[in-house]
Order: C-alpha cells, then structure tokens, then sequence
C-alpha cells in the first residue's frame, strides 16, 4: 500500500512539468523561426552542445516533428540561396522560458531602391548598348588573355566582384539613361517646329543678363561661361572663343562665315555698325544646352545686345545656315548698341523695328536665285488688310473714312495683318504669341521694315537714306537750334541738347507721312501694286 502511494505521488508531480513544456512552444510565423526546446544545461558540455545547435545554420532542429512547417516565401522572395545569405543578416536569441532555454532566430533583409518602370527600362536599354559596344571592340591582346585565364581560377564570388567593378551603379545608370532621353526630347521639340512653319528664333530683348563685361578690363571667357573650356582666335571683325572638342571634327573658316554676314549688314545699315563682337562657339548642339542658360531645343544662336555678345553652336555642313541666323542675331547688336548710345545696358529699339530689320537682313543673307524664304512668303503667302479697319486720311482712296480693304489674289487661306499702330504698341509680340500667331507677327514686322528701307524694291537709294534718318530721329532725336540765333542750344555742362522724337513723329520727319494711319495707307499701295 504504501508503495502505490508513492508511485501516485510521482506522476502527479510530473504532469504539470509535461504540459509546461508543451505549452512553451509557440506558433511558428513566417519571419521568425524557432529552434528546438532543450532542458535546461546540466554540464559545461550540455552548454557546448546546445550553443553549437543553436548556432549552426546549417543543422535543422533536433525534433522537426514538434514544429509546424515553414509557409513558403512569395515567388518575388525566391532568391538563390548564395544571394539570399550575403543580402540578409540572422540574429539568434537565446530566451529562457520556464525553466527552459530556447533560441529564437530572426532574418533581416536590406532595403532595396527600386526604380521606376520607365526608368528600368532605359537602364536596360542602356547596359544592352554598353554589350553591345562591348562586343564589337577589337581583339583581346596576349595581357588581357593572361589577365583573363587567372581571373577564371578565381572563386566564383570574386570573378563576379571583378565583373561588378567594369559596370555602372544603378543610379549612374539611370542619370545617363534620363539626359539621353532628355536630349532625345530636345531634339523631337527641335523637329517639330521647323516642320510646323518658318524658324522663327527668340526675341533678343528677352536676353538680358545681369552681369556685363567691364569695359576696362581683359575679358576672361570662364568668368561668364564657365564649364568649358576656351580657345581664343580673331579676325576682322570678331573675337571668336570656340570650346576645346572632346571628340569629333569641327567646321573649317567658320570666321569667314561670320565676316560674311558682316558685309551683308554693311551693304544695307552701314551707319548701325559698332566695333567688335564676341562670338561664342559651342563644339555641339548637346554642349550648347546643356551650358547656355537661356538656350532651347529649337534655336541655333543667341544674342546678348547689352554684352556685345552672339553664341552659336557648330554644326559641320551647314555653314550657309549657320550665315543666316548669324546675320539675324547680328544685326540684333547692331540695332540695340546704335539706339543706346549713352551706353545704358537698357533695350532701347522698338520691338517691331528690331525684329523686322533682323529678319530682312536674315532673308538678304540667303544664298538662292529667287531670294530668301521670307522673300518667298512676300511673293506667294495671301496677305490681306483687315476688312474690319477704318480709314480716316485724306490719302486714301476715300475720303469719309469708309472701309477700304486689300484684296490680294493670292490662293490660300487670307492673312490679316493687324492695324499698325496696334502692331507698333510694346506687347504686341507678347499678345500674338499667346493667341499662336507669333510666325504672322514675324512676317508682318518683315513686311513693314521691308518697305521702310525697301531692298532691292526701289529704283533710287533715297529710300535707304530715308530709312537712316529714320532711325537716328528715333535713337537720338534731333538737335534743338535757338529760335533767333540759328545756334545750338547747349545745357549747363556744355553738351548740345536733343529733341526726342516719337515713331509717328519721326515717320514724319523722314517720310512725310502725317499720321500712322497714313504710313499704313501707303504700305497697301505699295503692296498691291
């Protein structure tokens, strides 16, 4: 009796140690996996059991049965596992619960930067090329061979190391990726306004700098473009700096394409001309965009009037074209450094006047037999007075101010030129462009100039001396003489005073037209004729 006692007394003590051990094991989760409960260490050599299990990665549990079993990772986590063990970091943590020791082990995988689809692609794209590149390169000298068989007895982690070291990071990539895609853009943009109609290039007034070269000083190119670097030559007229070229061939005599647009402005406004201009040469469009701030996609030169300054890039081939928007931007410095002659640094020509002299001097510039495209426009494009606009001078064909139009009998769908002295108001520009008519205001500027100084139109050269007084009553004004005496009337310092003159006074003075009413009643004599 006393024996059954005690065998009782033994296996109730037990019980609560069993379901301990049992109630100790946790659920197993998909980023933390738990290793085998053990009793707790008896001897220095249990402890060095345990730890060498703990820590193996390589050994499973000592009782699998008793866990429940992994879920498998998503199919975008399958990784090899060479790759899974150098990107994730394990962490074992020895726990005691309950009088056992168990060992909880964790994996950490880093964070990866993930591009955008759009620029994967072209990251792809990209390292394709570089193969490709790659491939076609000449053959590998007897070094390189060497080089290449003691690489091949590498370990297979130090050969892709070594591969490794030859491409380009991600990030690199995908910044060469995106600039060839941007340029890619630029020249699309570039593209489709040539097609869409006449070249028309960016106002010259809207390219003021802040800062302007000391006129008493060396100039130093690198202090208003730095970035490149600068080779400076000279010819008659001009001080070129071309940039220094990476790669490729340059245009030969790009000077003389210069002093050719020069002669084609002395020919016509000799009295407009300054002294030396610089000219900026860029070894490519890409370089142009890139380091010219106020560049676009679509220009082939910039003038900066108050510098004194033209910027072009170089385009091998095309030198006539290069003559032409050179001539444009060219006589832009002429204009504005004649009408600010106290050196003011201010855009001082009127905006119609400014841009129409530069595309006639641009269409002059034209190397064809039946003049240039501007030429062309005049002689076919069906321009027409607006019916809508009154005329009120005695000059016209009627005297009561009725509506008197121009028919033109031209095909093609009519081009309305807006009334002239709404045209010759600052703003006009702006106001075309934001109603998409900038090509109409363009050719309405050139139409005007065209008839002022009209070129190779008129039988004698007084229109062209007409036109210089023209200009110089509106850029200085004229001097005002004493009413008795016939002399010059001179301020306090001594210097001779000037009477400004308005456009419709100036018009006037040298055309002896009374009003703009009547400039522009005589221009559509001059066009129907």
């Amino acid at each position: 009796m006393r024996t059954l006692c005690v065998y009782l007394l033994i296996c109730l003590t037990s019980v609560p140690a069993w379901a301990q051990r049992k109630s100790a094991a946790p659920d197993a989760s998909p980023s933390i996996r738990v290793s085998t409960a053990v009793e707790a260490p008896q001897s220095n050599i249990d402890l060095l059991k345990q730890s060498l299990q703990t820590s193996s990665a390589v050994a499973g549990p000592a009782d699998a049965s008793a866990l429940p079993a992994a879920p498998a990772p998503a199919p975008s986590a399958v990784q090899p596992a060479a790759k899974a063990a150098s990107s994730a970091s394990t962490l074992d943590m020895p726990l005691d619960m309950g009088g056992t020791v168990q060992s909880v082990q964790t994996s950490v995988a880093p964070v990866k930067k993930t591009l955008s689809p759009s620029v994967a692609a072209r990251v792809q794209q990209a390292n394709q090329k570089r193969a490709q590149a790659a491939k076609k390169t000449s053959k590998p000298t007897a070094l390189e061979k060497d080089i290449e068989k003691s690489n091949a007895l590498l370990p297979a982690s130090e050969q892709a190391a070594q591969e490794s070291e030859g491409e380009l990071s991600e990030e690199e990539a995908a910044a060469d990726a995106e600039l060839e895609y941007a340029v890619k853009m630029l020249e699309k943009s570039k593209e489709a306004v040539q097609t869409a109609g006449r070249y028309i290039p960016p106002s010259a007034a809207q390219n003021k700098p802040k800062t302007v070269p000391a006129p008493n000083k060396k100039f130093n190119p690198n202090a208003f473009r730095p970035g490149v670097t600068w080779q400076e030559s000279n010819s008659t007229h001009f001080t070129i700096y071309t940039q220094k070229r990476s790669s490729g061939i340059s245009s030969s005599n790009m000077s003389m394409t210069f002093e050719s647009a020069y002669q084609t402005l002395r020919r016509f406004i000799p009295w407009m001309m300054s002294g030396k201009v610089r000219v900026f040469v860029y070894q490519d469009h890409q370089s142009y965009l890139r380091h010219e701030p106020n560049a676009k996609a679509w220009t082939r030169a910039l003038a900066y009037p108050t510098r004194g300054e033209i910027v072009v890039y170089d385009e091998p081939g095309k030198n006539q074209e290069l003559k032409e928007v050179f001539t444009h931007e060219l006589t832009h410095i002429f204009t504005q450094q004649f009408f600010d002659r106290h050196k003011t640094g201010r855009i001082m020509t009127p905006t119609w006047l400014d841009e129409g002299l530069a595309v006639l001097m641009e269409d002059q510039a034209y190397n064809g037999m039946k003049g240039g495209p501007w030429n062309n426009d005049f002689k076919t494009v069906n321009f027409q007075r607006d019916p809508s606009e009154k005329v009120a001078t005695f000059g016209s064909s009627s005297m009561f101010g009725s509506a008197r139009t121009f028919t033109s009998k031209r095909a093609g769908k009519p081009v309305y030129l807006v009334p002239f002295a709404e045209f010759m108001e600052e703003g006009s520009l702006s106001a075309a462009e934001g109603r998409g008519k900038t090509q109409d205001w363009y050719f309405q500027a050139y139409l005007m100039v065209r008839f002022l100084l009209n070129p190779a139109g008129g039988s004698s050269p007084s229109n062209r001396m007409q036109f210089e007084q023209f200009t110089r009553l509106l850029s200085q004004g004229e001097p005002v003489r004493n009413a008795s005496t016939g002399f010059l009337v001179k301020d306090s310092r001594g210097k001779t005073v000037y009477q400004p003159y308005s456009v419709d006074k100036a018009l006037g003075r040298a055309y002896r037209y009374s009003t703009i009413a009547n400039f522009e009643d005589n221009f559509w004599r001059w066009a129907g004729r």
